[in-house]
């Protein structure tokens, strides 16, 4: 009978005997709304905020991985547009390199990049022929501010405003673009009074 008493069951029997026998007392009693407090109140209200807290960490978990991969996209394309502008500023290319780079990205029918380097050589053209002196600080609003008050050149606003559009928004440029990009760098060259020979 001893046995009995210590074992695991025989415990756990009494323990839900006097809680069935304590929730009786409490339900009977005539004030059984103040009886009822099972926890202290400090308890309840430390529950209700620790609730508060694990909602808000899970928003803040959930919007965390819905963000995380476009922010990390946005900063690898911000570090490789940097990385690519800065190896650019490094090296001083030719009107000539810079085309050619372009033709060479045409060809791959990658227009996009086949029409930044043409922006770029735009941008040397003008610096060689001292219309536009290159400055690497200078945005592209800059230069279409500049390139309004240069005679014969304000077509070089569409090269201008296609890079904006395809450098700070996610389009991407089509053959098209790209062929009214040339016509237009066509007429610039030729409104300096530069060889399209190379």
């Amino acid at each position: 009978m001893s046995s009995e008493k210590t074992s695991w069951r025989w415990q756990l029997a009494q323990f839900q005997q006097h809680l069935v026998e304590w929730l009786e007392v409490k339900l009977r009693s005539p004030d059984r709304n103040s009886n009822l407090d099972i926890f202290p109140a400090w308890l309840g209200e430390f529950l209700v905020r620790l609730t508060w807290l694990i909602l808000a960490g899970l928003v803040i978990w959930f919007a965390y991985q819905i963000i995380y991969p476009y922010w990390q996209k946005w900063l690898s394309k911000s570090k490789h547009q940097q990385s690519v502008n800065r190896s650019i500023d490094e090296q001083r290319y030719t009107v000539t390199e810079l085309l050619d780079r372009s033709n060479k990205f045409q060809l791959d029918e990658d227009y996009t990049e086949a029409s930044r380097w043409l922006y770029l050589a735009m941008l040397q053209l003008l610096n060689d022929a001292k219309s536009i002196p290159h400055l690497p600080s200078r945005t592209d609003r800059e230069y279409v501010k500049i390139l309004r008050t240069v005679p014969n050149i304000q077509s070089g606003e569409l090269l201008v405003s296609i890079h904006e559009r395809f450098y700070f928004g996610s389009e991407i440029v089509t053959a098209e673009d790209f062929d009214r990009c040339q016509q237009v760098y066509r007429e610039i060259e030729l409104s300096l009074g530069q060889s399209m020979m190379r």
